[in-house]
């Protein structure tokens, strides 16, 4: 890791991850490649998932010869995923765990990628240094102001720079913050929910700091009434959801609807 104190936040981050990534190895089970495996055989595509399309957005801004920096790389299952696109992989966590993992999977995969132990907010690479930077569900675990400003020096100019968040939508969060609901959906950390003591949703403040950083971002809209898939799908289930679906039509058809999703991929061009 650099040579930099963490602070509290990081160190409770580092020892729930590295807990974590004890029981949750992706490389112990078969990775679902199939995001990218749609993409370079002409299936079905799903722009109404926010995680498929972070997989598309990529694809759509490769080159060949061009590095992606997986952007807080957890156990490397989504860097797997870009590597499949064709993409020189490099990658870091603040865990040691994830960080061995991510290596051992692409060793036994015989894939080229480069792993590190390292903060978001004090990056180990020189300026300038991707074509492509994705982050997956990182950036409301770190300092952000910091972790975008890194995320600026390390782009290179005419790159872009994509993350999937969750955000707020202060209605919707009004009422999943009622006692009743966090009944039957706790928000109390924990393994089984994978639910960080620090986590926090992207607000309006947060989208400041990202648009003075990147004065051109672009916002993509996801998950409104797919916040209910969680009470009848199971995670892993790979089938379309007819929630998300029918999420992607109303919000490209009724602007307004937009205000109460509830996760973003913030596209960032520098």
């Amino acid at each position: 890791m650099n040579q930099v104190v963490m602070t509290e936040r990081q160190r409770r981050e580092k020892e729930y991850y590295d807990q974590y990534a004890a029981e949750h190895d992706p490389s112990q089970s078969e990775i679902d490649l199939a995001p990218v495996m749609a993409l370079k055989n002409g299936g079905e595509t799903r722009p109404w998932n926010s995680y498929w399309a972070m997989y598309e957005l990529a694809w759509n801004h490769y080159r060949p010869g061009d590095k992606l920096l997986d952007f807080g790389s957890g156990p490397g299952d989504n860097a797997l995923r870009f590597s499949e696109i064709g993409f020189e992989i490099e990658g870091f966590d603040i865990s040691e765990a994830n960080t061995a993992i991510s290596q051992k999977l692409f060793k036994d995969k015989n894939r080229l990628g480069n792993f590190q132990v390292s903060t978001a907010e004090n990056l180990p690479y020189e300026d300038e240094s991707f074509a492509v930077i994705a982050g997956i569900d990182i950036l409301h675990h770190v300092d952000i102001p910091l972790a975008i400003n890194e995320c600026r020096r390390v782009l290179r100019t005419g790159g872009k720079a994509f993350f999937r968040e969750p955000v707020e939508a202060p209605l919707l969060d009004w009422i999943r913050n009622t006692s009743l609901v966090k009944f039957f959906a706790p928000k109390e950390a924990s393994f089984e929910n994978h639910i960080t003591e620090d986590e926090r949703k992207l607000n309006d403040v947060d989208e400041q700091v990202l648009r003075k950083a990147f004065p051109n971002m672009k916002k993509h809209y996801y998950f409104l009434f797919a916040r209910f898939d969680k009470f009848y799908r199971n995670g892993a289930d790979p089938n379309p959801s007819v929630l998300e679906k029918l999420d992607w039509f109303i919000m490209n058809k009724v602007p307004f609807a937009k205000k109460l999703a509830g996760a973003v991929i913030y596209e960032l061009k520098k």
